[in-house]
């Protein structure tokens, strides 16, 4: 009996094992492109993390070093070192680029920026912004999430407010420059880059109605204006309780408009509660891996083929994700734990794809 049990703990552990080894890389089991949100620092300095973007993607975009506060610190100056790094990384081994963003009203506008008032001088720093960013990376990035957040969460009207949901004065784009200042922007950034794909990113379409609206009424009147725009960005920061139904009307009203379709930020987080310590209990991290699972089938079966842009987590390992730092709990919302090795939710992940 003792040999008989050893022999079933034995072939369970080369069962396991082996299903591991032949888990096939995201890139490879994907029809569309799969990428990860980076930082440059993290590829020079983890082993573990460069090796992981370099096995499983086919793209990237950037975390935060081609934000505009990160670009331009200073007013009138213009630091490209850490994003040029990432862009020679992604050259280097192939890797398509996601420019990750070209105006925020958030925090990465940079705090210089955020002291203009005047609609004018506004306007003309933001086109010169966009007119030197886009041109420096031109060939290099195949395309650019142009405006980002431009729509409030309770009215889907475009923000007016100075108070972000993080509690620190913005800049009042909307109030500033009005309500069409989005299709400017999208102009700039044609002219800037003729060849880069346009993209306007937006969080909550799954679960908020009025918003998806106003961005696919948003992209209803570019159209008629001839305004460029390539492609829609869903953030996706959702957790494993967001309802299925919800997911699937966003990607269907989004392809709907025959634009390109991104998931753009994906995570899903499992700590709804938010409560501290908290520790995930087997049902939550089986609930994370058929979320998962859901959001690659669902992009795949309802986002036609030449609209699939592709899926791009927001980070790779629970080490990386922002989720902890902005909740002040703790959270294991990503593909890979903290020590880069895969979870369930990257099964179910490659069982969607």
């Amino acid at each position: 009996m003792k040999n008989t049990i050893i022999l079933s703990g034995l072939a369970a552990f080369i069962q396991v094992n082996a299903q591991q080894t032949v888990m096939p890389k995201l890139k490879d089991a994907a029809a569309f492109p799969v990428a990860f949100a980076i930082d440059p620092v993290r590829v020079r300095t983890n082993d573990l993390f460069r090796r992981t973007v370099l096995e499983h993607a086919d793209g990237i975009t950037a975390t935060n070093c081609m934000k505009p506060s990160r670009i331009s610190r200073q007013k009138g100056t213009f630091d490209f070192a850490e994003a040029d790094e990432l862009i020679a990384f992604a050259q280097a081994n192939g890797k398509r680029v996601h420019g990750h963003t070209l105006v925020w009203y958030i925090d990465t506008a940079p705090a210089w920026m955020k002291q203009i008032r005047d609609s004018t001088q506004l306007e003309n720093v933001l086109n010169g912004y966009i007119r030197t960013v886009g041109s420096h990376f031109k060939g290099k990035v195949a395309s650019w999430d142009v405006v980002n957040e431009a729509f409030d969460n309770k009215t889907g009207a475009i923000r007016t407010d100075s108070i972000g949901h993080n509690g620190k004065t913005n800049l009042n784009l909307g109030r500033i420059l009005g309500k069409d200042y989005v299709a400017r922007m999208f102009q700039y950034a044609h002219q800037a880059d003729p060849g880069a794909l346009l993209f306007y990113n937006e969080y909550g379409q799954e679960t908020n109605p009025a918003k998806l609206d106003a961005v696919i009424g948003m992209v209803a009147d570019f159209k008629k204006r001839g305004i460029p725009i390539h492609g829609l960005g869903l953030q996706m920061h959702i957790n494993i309780d967001t309802p299925d139904a919800g997911i699937e009307h966003a990607l269907r009203k989004s392809s709907e408009t025959g634009l390109m379709v991104h998931i753009s930020e994906l995570d899903i987080s499992m700590n709804t509660a938010k409560t501290k310590p908290f520790k995930p209990t087997a049902e939550q991290l089986e609930a994370q891996y058929r979320k998962y699972r859901f959001v690659a089938d669902a992009y795949k079966r309802l986002v036609p083929k030449a609209q699939q842009f592709g899926i791009t987590t927001w980070g790779i390992a629970d080490a990386d994700s922002w989720i902890p730092g902005f909740c002040s709990c703790e959270d294991y919302p990503l593909l890979f734990d903290q020590g880069y090795q895969p979870k369930k939710a990257l099964t179910g992940f490659v069982e969607g794809l």
